[in-house]
């Protein structure tokens, strides 16, 4: 239904618009698997298939790199030497001074002529691969290249391995130092307002958002860097994106072969990898941070920027924590958490009916299941009659609703589904009724899973508690039809749409509710049209990157200056 819509986008507006950001000084995932054509990128030579290293096993010309962080003494690819990124870095996972990258290389028995072919676990090793690559392009080396879909994909396809401890004999490695390979903190600071430079976080969207994670000093990411996660060029096998599907993802960040890219992570290894994409489709100026986050972040006056209500969209990670490892009896101290109490809610949207299959199936330890729809004031006399019977409830009855789910005002709620506008919706519910620590689980369940996450299967109840205040908390937060008059007639105000184009324009047979009576086609005078709210989800279910979003916004006069209401 449209309401969820407007939720979803309501609760964004919350998040981003009651403190917008603060400064301290992500949209496309998990592509289908796709048919590899090497030929197609600029730089194909640059990634090597699982049938070419086979065919290149034996050949003394060809140097294979393990890079995976364990592993190798188990299994690895036969002749493949192991070297871990790890061992060529300083105490602040910088590179190490360039006469010791020499000495431990020459003792290795590499030299820069070699032909080099380097692999990991993909994801599993953080970009290991694309570090490795990025330093031996740095130090001078001509021909190297990464395995494509890397262990996993061998492993997957049945390839031979070995347990044989490779070992070469001491070799002299002379480096050739690409300076423009390697970005440093005052370059970035120089260029972060020229308009042909662009700079990649290559991070998860918690870390981009301002949780800490790895021990930085300082949250959030460096002033105007774009929120590119590294795991989005890796098909569901592991194999690298097509070139039609990195061509988009660059393009939609407006990252163009003809600008200066630099990359950076938390310590400069999946900013590794995004560098070896960036080599891979054509870009000549590119370049890896390795000073990363870690550097930028202790230095106060270097500028960073980070979401104000971060905390507002939950990890896996801070929900395991929060459960403490699966045991829902005992609540976790995650950061940020109050410790008043939590409860986790599935919100799905069963039409008419308290069907949980879904819950039934699996479920995030302790959580109790809502249908959404019993939010709305004619369920479950579903589809409804008119528009208006799917109303929120009535605030008396919202409040009895809430107090039986066993959730009171001080009570921290993560809310996760199997979409972003049903999460948002049930949350914006709470929100209103005065709920004051309501967080969604970034991904939902599908995020909780692909990271490891419990799953339980016993049907779990609320004990009812008081609210222990009077709803709604935030009136503001809902705006009835009346309000809209004395919006429109306000010139601060900006009335938003958010449905699809086809309803906005009114274009004939667009109206999409053909249960309700009444065939209105057609907006609101004086709405502007803010995307569909399908535009602010990554196709993984993720929040799109406020940053995107505050531009997007920002273009179309929704500023946080002005009142401003979505429908």
């Amino acid at each position: 239904m449209k309401k969820q819509g407007n939720g979803f986008l309501l609760f964004i507006m919350i998040l981003f618009m009651i403190t917008f950001f603060v400064s301290c000084g992500d949209s496309i995932h998990n592509k289908a698997v796709s048919e590899l054509q090497e030929g197609s990128y600029p730089n194909a030579s640059l990634l090597i298939s699982g049938d070419s290293l086979e065919a290149s096993i034996g050949d003394s010309k060809t140097v294979v790199i393990d890079t995976r962080a364990s592993g190798y003494t188990d299994s690895h690819i036969p002749g493949a030497i192991s070297l871990l990124w790890g061992d060529f870095t300083d105490e602040s996972l910088n590179l190490k001074k360039l006469a010791d990258l020499e000495g431990q290389l020459s003792v290795a028995g590499l030299n820069r002529n070699m032909r080099f072919i380097i692999y990991d676990d993909t994801t599993a090793s953080w970009g290991a691969a694309g570090r490795i690559f990025w330093m031996l392009e740095y130090l001078g080396c001509k021909d190297v290249h990464i395995l494509n879909g890397g262990w996993d994909k061998w492993v997957e396809d049945e390839r031979v391995t070995e347990t044989t401890i490779n070992t070469f004999t001491e070799d002299t490695f002379v480096a050739e130092v690409q300076e423009d390979r390697l970005a440093d903190k005052d370059h970035i600071l120089n260029m972060l307002k020229d308009e042909d430079f662009v700079i990649i976080d290559s991070r998860e969207d918690e870390e981009y958002n301002g949780w800490i994670l790895c021990g930085e000093t300082r949250g959030g990411h460096i002033r105007d860097a774009v929120s590119v996660n590294y795991k989005w060029f890796f098909n569901l096998d592991k194999t690298v994106l097509s070139y039609e599907d990195l061509k988009e993802i660059f393009a939609s960040m407006e990252i163009t072969t003809d600008k200066e890219v630099v990359s950076y992570s938390t310590a400069g290894i999946r900013s590794g990898y995004v560098y070896f994409a960036l080599r891979l489709m054509g870009y000549e100026q590119c370049s890896n941070y390795d000073g990363s986050i870690y550097e930028w972040s202790a230095d106060a006056s270097a500028p960073m920027d980070a979401l104000s209500n971060y905390h507002k969209l939950v990890y896996p990670g801070w929900v395991n924590e929060l459960i403490a490892d699966g045991n829902p009896g005992t609540a976790g101290t995650p950061p940020t958490y109050p410790g008043n109490g939590y409860v986790i809610v599935e919100a799905m949207s069963e039409r008419g009916s308290d069907n949980t299959d879904d819950y039934d199936a699996g479920h995030i330890p302790g959580a109790i299941h809502l249908n959404i729809y019993a939010l709305e004031s004619a369920y479950p006399n579903y589809p409804y009659a008119c528009p208006s019977d799917g109303n929120l409830l009535p605030d008396v009855e919202l409040q009895a609703f809430i107090e039986n789910m066993g959730i009171a005002y001080d009570t921290t709620v993560v809310i996760y589904g199997d979409s972003a506008v049903k999460n948002a919706r049930a949350a914006w519910a709470l929100m209103y009724a005065g709920v004051e620590d309501v967080r969604i689980l970034n991904g939902g369940y599908y995020s909780w899973v692909a990271n490891g996450g419990i799953e339980e299967r016993t049907k779990n109840t609320s004990i009812p508690v008081s609210f222990g205040m009077t709803v709604p908390g935030h009136p503001e937060y809902l705006i009835t039809t009346t309000d809209v008059q004395t919006l429109r007639a306000d010139p601060t105000g900006v009335l938003a749409d958010i449905r699809r184009w086809e309803e906005f324009i009114g274009a004939p047979g667009s109206n999409g509710y053909p249960h309700f009576e009444f065939n209105a086609e057609g907006r609101i005078p004086g709405a502007v049209w803010a995307y569909n709210s399908s535009e602010y989800s990554d196709s993984d279910g993720t929040f799109r990157s406020y940053t995107e979003v505050e531009q997007m916004w920002w273009d179309l006069g929704i500023k946080p200056n002005r009142k401003i209401a979505f429908y």
